[in-house]
């Protein structure tokens, strides 16, 4: 009996515990599916940049002295690192057979005029013809020329200044031969010094002539401005990079050329669509954020550009003012639904967030 008894109570049990089961089922609520997070939007910022340059310095004008022709050093008017006047006779070759050579072909040219001038004075009188007058001047033209060639060589014997400017070491004695590619010093011109560095092209655009900076050497801590004063006009197919060139005054500088500088070429300023580092998902080769939009998310790959302490420029995919997920990102999926906690200010100075 008592066996019987403890069967019904277990299966009224059972049916009670059944019954409330399935009407809990209908009766409870259902839970939201919204996946929390907390937001800010894509500002604007102006960012400073720079671009960092290093190069080796070289002469406004730079030459090496050689002879045009070869011969004996005669005389060493110059000694090493003097200052030199453009024009100011610095060598000077053996030239006594280039003299008589000059003084020859003077009187050749002189024997031949006076024989034109007799044509001249007998062609009145038919004793000459023509022909015979304009040979005769064609040889005086000639032997112009050929004086001229004589003078010129013997000029070439002077070794003079093509420009002022600083001498390098002179190690050439009187009485050494020479031969035309023989160097007899070097000649700087370093009132102003020029230097030629490359940048990443995608710069171009930022680059302005007349765009200065200050640099610094190996020769000293003393600042030296440079100015930008010319571009390549092309860009390199294999570096992707430009030639620039910036002149540096050396009055004041006092750099020797082939001095290394370096420094920073500030950039323009300019407003740029910027997000936290924070809000950008990187995915293989992908970098998106998440765009809150009617209580969903929608993934937004986006193209970056340069990072600025904890924001990152977003070249394209994004527009400013867009509400996107600050906190958060690791849960979301596209087109997940969202509850904004909260929305945060991250374009606040630093500790006002």
């Amino acid at each position: 009996m008592k066996k019987y008894l403890l069967i019904a109570v277990i299966t009224a049990t059972a049916g009670i515990s059944a019954f409330s089961l399935h009407t809990s089922e209908k009766e409870a609520p259902t839970q939201s599916h919204a996946l929390t997070v907390d937001t800010t939007f894509a500002g604007q910022d102006t960012l400073e940049r720079s671009v960092h340059m290093l190069g080796n310095t070289f002469a406004h004008q730079s030459v090496e002295i050689k002879p045009e022709e070869k011969g004996k050093v005669s005389k060493v008017l110059v000694k090493s690192g003097d200052e030199v006047k453009k024009g100011q006779l610095l060598f000077l070759l053996d030239d006594r057979h280039q003299r008589a050579v000059v003084q020859r072909e003077a009187a050749n040219l002189k024997e031949l005029q006076r024989q034109h001038s007799n044509l001249l004075r007998l062609l009145p009188n038919g004793a000459v013809p023509q022909g015979d007058v304009d040979a005769a001047l064609a040889n005086v033209e000639m032997q112009k020329a050929e004086l001229e060639l004589a003078k010129a060589t013997l000029q070439d014997k002077r070794v003079s200044a093509p420009f002022s400017g600083t001498l390098g070491l002179v190690d050439i004695t009187v009485g050494q031969n020479v031969e035309s590619e023989t160097v007899l010093t070097t000649l700087d011109d370093s009132s102003y010094l020029r230097l030629n560095v490359a940048l990443p092209a995608k710069y171009l655009r930022q680059l302005n002539i007349g765009q200065t900076t200050h640099l610094s050497s190996i020769e000293g801590a003393k600042s030296v401005k440079a100015t930008l004063t010319s571009l390549d006009s092309r860009v390199n197919s294999q570096t992707q990079n430009i030639q620039v060139q910036f002149r540096i005054d050396n009055d004041e500088a006092g750099l020797t050329p082939g001095s290394l500088v370096l420094g920073e070429l500030p950039l323009p300023t300019q407003a740029e669509v910027t997000v936290p580092l924070q809000s950008v998902v990187y995915r293989g080769h992908e970098r998106f954020v998440y765009v809150v939009q009617d209580s969903k998310v929608e993934k937004r790959i986006v193209t970056l550009g340069e990072r600025t302490g904890e924001k990152v420029q977003v070249l394209e995919g994004l527009t400013v003012g867009e509400e996107i997920v600050y906190r958060g990102t690791v849960k979301l999926r596209e087109n997940a639904q969202v509850e904004v906690i909260e929305t945060i200010n991250t374009h606040l100075p630093s500790g006002d967030v």
